[in-house]
């Protein structure tokens, strides 16, 4: 699908991602991130029948698959147990070192990694006190390398130095501006402004770095520029602002006024990792040519989570369908070309 909108064109590039329990492929991932030399890190938060295919997956664009850590909660470095695995990742976010931050929403801390994955701490404290999380999902960095975290069941945005010093907060419980329902996703702009779906309230609130409420975007609903549970936000450099719009099972775009300009529905195809497996397994390929309903696997499913890069590529992830949805931005003044389908 191609949309298009004031001379700028969302087309979708290419799928990522297969379901699996180890090695190329994600089961149930909930976040990821990715550097500016486009190593992809992607967080499998696993299911509760099989905690041991929990883990983290670093990969290309192209799905080049690297390696992985954190193997079935297994964080390399820690020997005590009580301290020794993440029981619900949640989201993910880079340092400007290139360390990788995860939040765990069952255990109330911030895991830390090095680029290569290993453990380099972890912080965090159950309550509802200054510096106190419960329910911590969305993490990003700002302008001074500060986390700023979405404390969910606090119903706020808390801001900590990378070692976890508290240093400020904002929100509370609510339906007014300022205010949360069990927010979820963050993102930050390039002037600094921060964006968190407040996913109760079908809506994505805007701030200034220090906190202050600038505007909402959205309200409950179906219809075109209408949330139901937004998961994700992200803003790309020239002010778009994206979300995954879960409930709705779609991406929506919006400019930087908050007016919705365009809408993706999903297109996913078979990854080159998909490929790969059914290859190697001829029944497999018989299977999808007598099954039933495969034209609905292209669409979004319960999409949770997405990212923008500097090259204008929007990724999608879908935990249900184990796979992430690759589209690119196209601005009318951008000069390139499609080799095969991608950009």
């Amino acid at each position: 699908m191609v949309a298009q909108v004031m001379g700028t064109t969302f087309r979708y590039s290419h799928t990522i991602g297969r379901g699996e329990q180890r090695g190329p492929g994600f089961r149930t991932p909930v976040s990821m991130v990715m550097t500016k030399d486009d190593v992809m890190y992607v967080v499998s938060r696993a299911s509760e029948y099989r905690p041991d295919s929990m883990r983290i997956t670093m990969l290309t664009p192209d799905e080049e698959y690297i390696g992985e850590f954190a193997n079935g909660g297994e964080v390399a470095g820690i020997a005590d147990e009580t301290a020794s695995s993440m029981t619900w990742p949640a989201g993910c976010a880079l340092d400007k070192a290139g360390n990788l931050y995860v939040a765990d929403e069952w255990r109330n801390q911030i895991v830390m990694f090095t680029k290569d994955g290993e453990v380099i701490g972890r912080w965090g404290e159950t309550g509802s006190g200054d510096g106190q999380l419960d329910g911590p999902n969305g993490v990003t960095f700002d302008a001074d390398d500060n986390l700023l975290v979405v404390d969910g069941r606090n119903h706020r945005v808390q801001k900590f130095t990378k070692a976890g010093k508290f240093i400020s907060k904002f929100g509370a419980q609510g339906a007014r501006n300022g205010q949360f329902n069990f927010p979820w996703g963050i993102t930050v702009d390039k002037e600094g402004n921060i964006f968190v779906a407040d996913w109760r309230n079908d809506r994505i609130q805007k701030f200034s770095k220090d906190g202050k409420f600038l505007m909402k975007v959205g309200n409950s609903g179906a219809k075109d520029g209408q949330l139901n549970r937004p998961t994700s936000v992200a803003v790309d450099e020239e002010g778009f602002i994206y979300v995954t719009d879960w409930g709705n099972d779609r991406l929506q775009v919006f400019d930087s006024t908050g007016r919705f300009v365009a809408k993706m529905t999903g297109d996913g195809g078979i990854s080159k990792w998909g490929k790969e497996k059914l290859d190697a397994n001829a029944d497999m390929w018989n299977e999808r040519e007598i099954a039933q309903g495969l034209e609905e696997e292209k669409n979004f499913w319960a999409p949770i989570c997405v990212k923008v890069d500097g090259q204008g590529r929007i990724f999608v992830v879908e935990s249900a369908r184990q796979r992430i949805q690759v589209y690119k931005k196209i601005s009318p003044f951008f000069v390139g070309k499609f080799d095969n389908g991608r950009l």
